[in-house]
Parts: C-alpha cells; structure tokens; sequence
C-alpha cells in the first residue's frame, strides 16, 4: 500500500503556522479580445425508448414530477439559478428547474472559432446572473477566456477578456499520454464561482486567485482584482526539497465561500486556505490600499497522529512522543529524521484533485487519504478541524477511507474522485479508493462517524471520478472506471447505482432492479430535474449503423430506473465548418467521423438553466439543449 506520510514533514506547521497580508492584491490586468465564435443550430434526434412506451401500456407518458428538493440558501451565492458546478454549495447535482424534453426539442452548439494559443475552447462550467445571462470560462491550449454571454434565443457573446491559461503545447494533444496528463489537471478555472452580487471568482492556474465583478452585463474592469497567495502556497513546499508553486506542480483547484462570506481555496498539493473577508471593506483596497488578510495551511497536518497509527501501525498519544521528534532541531535535521524513520518519497504527499463543499455548519474537503469537516475560527485566525469530527477521527479514525493508492483506470488520481456530496443536513457522501471495487462512504455531518458504507459496481471495474447524486433519501453514483482517454471511445463497463436511506433502520441498501436496462455513465456527472422526474446522462448511444457511437442526452425515470427518451445532437459530414488546421484535428479528434466526435464533453460537466435547457462543455465550446416545457 502506499504509505503518503509526506504530510509528516510539515508538522512545524502544525506547530506554529505564520499569517500575513495578503500584500500582493492589484488590480487585474485587463487582456481584451474579440473573441471569435459562431452559434449554430443542429440537428436534433428527440426520440422516446420503445421500453419506456410499451412499459406505460403503449403510451407516450412523462414521468411524474417530483417535490423539489429544499435547498439552503447560502448567503453568499444564487439562490434558485446554479453559480458553480454541482448545481449548489450541498454538491447535490439536483435540480428543481425543468429539464429539456422531446417537446420542440432543440440544441445549439457554440463553437469557438479561435486557434492556435486559444484551440480549443470548451467551456467545462456555468454559472448564472439572471435568467438571460451566464458566465462561462473558454479553455484554450494557453489562454483562457472569461466570457459574458446573452443566452436568449440564438447565444451571443456580451462581454470577453483573457485571463492567464495554463499553457498547454499543441503537441500534448497528440499522444494518449500527454493527453490524460492534460485532462488530469483541474486547475484554472473550472471550479469557479459566482457569488450572490454578480461576482466571478476564479482559481488562477497557478497561484493567483482573480475577482471580476459584474454590473450591467459588462465585466467591470477598473474594480478587477487579482490576489497573489504565492508565499501561503509556497508554505506547504517546505519541507519537500525541489518543489516550488512557481514551478507549476501546486496549482490551485477550487474555491468557494462560506456560510461567514470568507473565500476558501485548495491546492493540488494539499494547501487549504480562506481569505478573511469578514469586516473587510471593499473600499480598504482602493482608499487605503488594504487588503484582506490570507491564511493557509497544509491539509496533512490535520489528524496527524491518528494518520501515523494507520499507515505505520504506531499509536501516540502527543507529537512529542514520536521518536524522531527532538527541541531544537534545524529544518535539514528535520526533514532527514523524517525520511530515514518512514521512508519515503517527496511525490506520496497528500493532494485535494476535488472541488469541495459548503454547509451552515462547515466545510467538507476530501483529499486522497480522508474526508475533513473544517471551520475558520475568526477569533483565532485559523482553519480548524470540526470540534465532534476531530473526536472521531482521534478515536475510530473512519474519515481515513480505504485506499489501494492506485490510479485506477477512469479516475484523475489516486484517491478518491468526488467532490463530497451532502445530503440535507444528515449525511456527507464520497466514493473511496478501494483495492479492486471501490465503496461508497456514508458519513454523519454532525460528528463525521461512518453511518455505511456499500461496494459498487463489478470487481476490477469499478472508479468514480464523478460527484455522487443526492436526493431526499436517494443517492446516485455512476461508474467511470476505464474512461482513459476522452478524446478515444473508451469502451467501458459503465452503470448506475442507486440507494436508499431507511428511516425506520437508519440503513442505506442498494435498490434492487435499478436501473432496469444498463447505463453507461462515464463521462459527466449524472444530474437530476426534480421538475422533470429524470435523472439526466451525457453518454454515447448504445448501437451504431457506422461504427461510431454518437452523443446523446439520456433521460432515466426516477422512480423506475427505465430510460424514458433521448435527445442526440447531429451534424451532417462537412458541416461542421473548422477554421484549424488538418494536423490539429488528426492530433485532436482524429479525422474519421470528425463532423460527431466533436459533441464530445471531454469529461465537462453540464449544469441546468432556465427555460427547460441543459448547458454541457463539448469539444470546442458547449451545447445548449432546450425545448417546450413538459406537458402537464
């Protein structure tokens, strides 16, 4: 097993870590663009499953829909309209706006129309300011692309400007390796979010963390800011000799506030960190030149002892007591004590590849070893463990989930691949890391004890790289396991699984016969339209006339597991019209049915809007799925 215990070298900071100003807040430096896109109209295929109509004795019938699902109203970000990911802050992937349907069916397709630098420009998540207009970030090969756009009728670009990318060569698209390296890194901006005043904060590529608010359907320029927190990243570099944030590997992940307003941030390499934003006034920046204080600290130094006891089987009660540890000694003493007494290497250090998620009471951040329920003390300026959490990860120590310490096939990491899931104010849910058949992990929000945890899917078959779905008693999750290479066809044993939360046992059990048919879900997270009664799958149609396995929207009834329709996006050969050269496309889609692959998501996530839509990142831009509202 792998033994990560590079957290281990960073107890100093455990012991007394430093604050400072965040000294190095100016304002962003506006790139302007005339972005190139063109919008079009595709054909459509809205068909309804011969199983679904034979089922509701040889009828054409919706499903019911359901209650919606009450949400907390974060104070801080949208309330009813999704400002990042997940759809809220609980990462439910529940939707109470209607979904599209076979009614007057219709799909745009956005196609960037940049190249070089800015190739290829899929846009991996949504957010909205209002029910005509959404933010969306363009990823190119080197830059990236913050856009405003008016999403009434045919979509038009509002307002564009170029922030920082992550500099990708055009060659890393021409190789499978090269490619999963690329895809493997969810840095610059697709965890973003819009805050509740129209305010888009984005996780730079590197170390930078940029503001852009929003007024009157223009980025503001003169009011942009970026916060540079590359000495608080830097601080978990060390104890780990030849690392350096501005060398690339500690990138930042997510960010997201809290229930107070602080902005909390993550890094690959296990920096967690807020940016105190409580009686900060935003004029202290442009009349005083202030700005708000930012404090960080490295993940693995949380539940250190108990993380020693179960990699190495030594049981402390104080740090003191571990063997190495001697008053006095310099930071080189330190580290070589550290690595002849564990053995190991600089790479097995603990790392967050997950966005994360935000409750009343706290928030929920999963590494690649365990789950953390943190808080940010405001008197003592300082990110704490759950007061209940830390008791039962001292005394049972659960929140460590099973870990084999591969990659398995279909997953970005070697832990744990979902962003944690909250049920209500009841349960937070994750996928582990198991040897050969991964669980999924049932915890209680109010003191972080394992209330169950269920195997899925087939042995040898069976990863999550995706959020897990949770509504009212149910909980979704979906099997990526052998999606490796998202511009390839990755054939796959896919699946669903469904369980259900008795109340009268306090036990969760499989539902048995769901779904009906089989499902495969590899690619974007499975999400669910309470309006519509479906839960919808971005995945590839189960039989071919030409060998190529099309993309297409799936909707499965909640309450029976059965497929109920499909919506699936066409263009004719040739009309998808490219302005890239032929070496780009052979090195990207390849050349044989380019005119389909190019719906591709490439491991985009899709997000609910209004009017009975659906927006999903694709290959060189997004798709809108819309249509009439669902009969009554």
């Amino acid at each position: 097993m792998k033994k990560p215990a590079v957290f281990i070298f960073t107890v100093l900071l455990m012991l007394q870590i430093d604050t400072i100003y965040s000294q190095y807040c100016v304002p962003f430096e506006i790139v302007e663009t005339d972005f190139q896109v063109e919008t079009k109209f595709v054909n459509v295929e809205a068909e309804w499953y011969p199983s679904w109509i034979k089922y509701n004795n040889d009828s054409i019938v919706y499903p019911e829909s359901l209650e919606p699902l009450v949400k907390w109203k974060h104070p801080h970000m949208k309330d009813g309209l999704p400002s990042a990911m997940h759809e809220d802050s609980y990462a439910s992937d529940i939707s109470n706006l209607q979904g599209p349907v076979p009614e007057n069916a219709k799909v745009q397709y956005f196609q960037v129309k940049e190249k070089g630098d800015e190739f290829s420009g899929m846009c991996p998540s949504f957010a909205f300011v209002d029910e005509f207009t959404m933010v969306t970030l363009s990823f190119g090969r080197k830059n990236t692309t913050l856009l405003l756009l008016d999403i009434r009728d045919t979509i038009k670009v509002v307002d564009a400007i170029k922030i920082p990318g992550r500099g990708h060569k055009a060659m890393e698209l021409a190789s499978k390796k090269a490619r999963m390296a690329l895809f493997r890194n969810t840095s610059g901006g697709a965890y973003f979010f819009l805050s509740k005043n129209n305010e888009v904060i984005i996780p730079g590529p590197e170390y930078s963390i940029f503001y852009i608010p929003i007024e009157n359907k223009k980025f503001v320029r003169d009011r942009a800011l970026s916060y540079d927190i590359l000495e608080e990243i830097e601080k978990g570099d060390l104890f780990i000799e030849g690392i350096s944030a501005k060398e690339g590997r500690n990138k930042l992940t997510a960010v997201m506030p809290d229930a107070q307003g602080n902005i909390w941030y993550t890094s690959k390499m296990g920096i967690i960190g807020v940016i105190d934003l409580q009686g900060f006034k935003k004029g202290d920046f442009k009349d005083k030149g202030l700005c708000p204080k930012t404090y960080s600290f490295y993940i693995g130094s949380f539940g250190l002892l108990k993380k020693i006891e179960h990699f190495f089987g030594k049981k402390y009660e104080r740090l003191e007591d571990v063997e190495f540890y001697r008053e006095g000694m310099s930071d080189e003493e330190y580290k070589k004590e550290f690595r002849d007494f564990f053995m190991m290497e600089p790479e097995t250090r603990e790392e967050i590849q997950n966005s994360f998620s935000i409750g009343p009471d706290g928030v929920y951040i999963v590494s690649n070893i365990a789950l953390y329920k943190f808080r940010f003390n405001d008197e003592k300026k300082t990110i704490e463990m759950d007061a209940n959490w830390k008791k039962t990860f001292h005394d049972q120590g659960d929140q460590i989930y099973p870990n084999d310490g591969t990659q398995k096939k279909g997953q970005l990491n070697d832990g744990s691949g979902t962003t944690p899931t909250l049920m209500d104010d009841r349960f937070v849910i994750i996928a582990d890391n198991d040897a050969r058949q991964i669980n999924v992990n049932i915890y209680a929000q109010k003191d972080g004890h394992l209330v169950s945890r269920h195997s899925v899917f087939a042995k040898d078959s069976s990863a999550c790289e995706n959020s897990i779905v949770a509504y009212k008693n149910s909980l979704f999750i979906g099997n990526t396991s052998n999606y490796i290479d998202p511009f390839d066809f990755n054939d796959t044993p896919g699946g669903i699984d469904r369980f259900d939360y008795n109340e009268q046992t306090g036990k969760f059990a499989r539902k048995k016969d769901w779904p009906i048919e089989h499902i495969d879900a590899k690619t974007a997270t499975p999400k669910m339209s309470t309006a519509t009664g479906v839960i919808y799958v971005y995945n590839r149609e189960e039989a071919s006339d030409d060998g190529h396995h099309d993309w297409q929207m799936t909707a499965i009834d909640y309450e029976t597991g059965r497929k109920v329709f499909y919506l699936r996006p066409e263009f004719e050969k040739g009309e998808f019209k490219e302005s890239i050269s032929f070496l780009m496309k052979s090195f990207s889609m390849g050349l044989k049915n380019y005119d389909q692959k190019v719906f591709n998501n490439i491991w985009a996530t899709y997000t609910f809007g209004p009017n009975n839509s659906i927006f999903i990142g694709a290959y060189r831009g997004f798709l809108k799925f819309s249509s009439d509202p669902k009969p009554n």
